[in-house]
């Protein structure tokens, strides 16, 4: 076996559906642990950082466009286009340097953040196997599942956490599936899914598939293979089913409830397949999770308060997983 195929087995061995990495994606060696104090020392020094340049980078860009826009009036072509030229130049070079120096520091906070508050609620609450920051679950993964039916061609993720939970092995990461055309000024993007990804190992295998996906402009009035009894249910989810059979046995009254009161906590759009000993969860929500800049931002300067918004991060995991084994004759034990 060649060196680079036996990397590549043994990578996939020690993950369960990782890894593909992000190309902007944090470092996934983990640092020495620091202190409370040293943690929030480093926190209150990079937060007003991190706002003061975004501020200056947005500042910038808007003073540049309103310059470009009052030169243009009354003055000659050529001393038009000229100042034009400068004004461009000047101010958004400068919101490019701020912008970039924002970014480099929110960078240094994810670190910082993942490796000393993340991984520790992680490690709190599952069998960590995996904690890798800047990378996700793997492409041919997502496209395997055929979940997310609009078309897309571009994907990246973070935040990839492998372990095992009440003894079901999962996998987890966000992901942002987006479809790109054209180049330049032609070139158009459009996201397709922007949320978080689960996988959770049954112990026992479902022989026929069931795919569910709550309904939008997509799938509005594509018609389900069933109906349940749960007139709601039927209302907001297309449900394909391989065998009737199969599909009611696992949607159970209480299953269902659950799944509707899950996306309305989560806020988001959900799919779900069930596939041979796989379940796969998914929920665009337009967010990241464990991201410690945007409205966590304000919180990020008392470490307890960060560590509180990080737990609630991983309950939805946790919770899901609960649910699936609230079903033990289903979930958890071979027939």
């Amino acid at each position: 076996m060649r060196q680079y195929d036996r990397v590549r087995e043994e990578r996939y061995n020690r993950f369960l559906h990782g890894l593909d990495r992000n190309d902007v994606g944090t470092n996934m060696q983990q640092s020495p642990l620091m202190s409370d104090a040293e943690l929030q020392t480093l926190i209150d020094e990079l937060t007003p950082k991190i706002k003061t340049n975004t501020a200056l980078a947005t500042i910038l860009t808007i003073i540049g466009f309103i310059s470009s826009t009052f030169v243009r009036v009354g003055v000659g072509e050529f001393f038009d286009m000229l100042v034009l030229v400068v004004f461009f130049s000047m101010f958004f070079s400068f919101a490019f340097y701020f912008g970039n120096k924002a970014a480099r520091q929110k960078k240094r906070l994810k670190c910082i953040v993942s490796n000393n508050i993340v991984r520790g609620v992680l490690t709190d609450n599952f069998e960590l196997a995996v904690y890798a920051p800047g990378s996700h679950i793997r492409q041919s993964i997502i496209e395997h599942t055929k979940l997310i039916q609009l078309n897309w061609n571009r994907i990246s993720g973070s935040d990839l956490v492998e372990g095992t939970y009440r003894g079901v092995r999962f996998s987890f990461s966000d992901l942002l599936l987006r479809h790109e055309t054209g180049s330049g000024k032609n070139r158009k993007i459009v996201t397709r899914f922007k949320g978080q990804w689960l996988i959770c190992e049954l112990k026992k295998e479902i022989p026929w598939k069931i795919c569910l996906r709550e309904r939008g402009s997509d799938n509005k009035r594509t018609k389900s293979t069933i109906e349940t009894e749960n007139i709601e249910f039927n209302q907001k989810f297309h449900i394909q089913a391989e065998d009737p059979h199969t599909a009611f046995y696992v949607l159970t009254p209480h299953f269902m409830e659950y799944i509707m009161k899950a996306r309305r906590r989560a806020n988001a759009r959900t799919f779900m397949k069930f596939d041979g000993r796989q379940i796969h969860i998914a929920l665009h929500n337009g967010r990241d999770l464990f991201e410690p800049y945007g409205k966590k931002l304000f919180v990020a300067n008392n470490i307890v308060t960060l560590r509180m918004q990080m737990q609630w991060d991983v309950k939805y995991i946790t919770g899901v997983i609960d649910e699936l084994l609230y079903n033990e004759k289903l979930f958890n034990k071979e027939e």
